[in-house]
């Protein structure tokens, strides 16, 4: 099976950005390893497993689309990360946005 390419929206890479900002200043230099390892392997599975993550439906730009989650767990912490799978096989997978496991909603902006 070929792989798919990945490509995270703005919002995705600004809040992860922010996390990793935020636990840097904290000193946490295996957290954030853990969570980089953890993110590696879900970049180089999460297209070959469309129908086993958790779906949910939303309407993002007008349009209603399938999401699903993966969960990125970094030891102490889990992540999860809203993604999209275009029904086209040649469209990269998009990370649409990510959160703190336990957070109740997702941040939008």
């Amino acid at each position: 099976m070929k792989r798919r390419q990945v490509v995270a929206t703005p919002l995705f890479a600004e809040r992860l950005g922010q996390f990793l900002a935020d636990y840097a200043a904290r000193g946490a230099v295996r957290f954030i390893e853990r969570l980089h390892e953890s993110y590696r392997g879900m970049v180089s599975t999460i297209g070959q497993f469309e129908e086993a993550a958790r779906a949910r439906r939303r309407t993002i730009g007008g349009k209603a689309v399938t999401v699903r989650e993966y969960v990125l767990d970094a030891g102490a912490r889990d992540f999860l990360v809203l993604y999209w799978i275009p029904p086209d096989p040649k469209e990269p997978v998009v990370l649409l946005n990510i959160r703190i496991g336990g957070q109740n909603r997702f941040r939008w902006r």
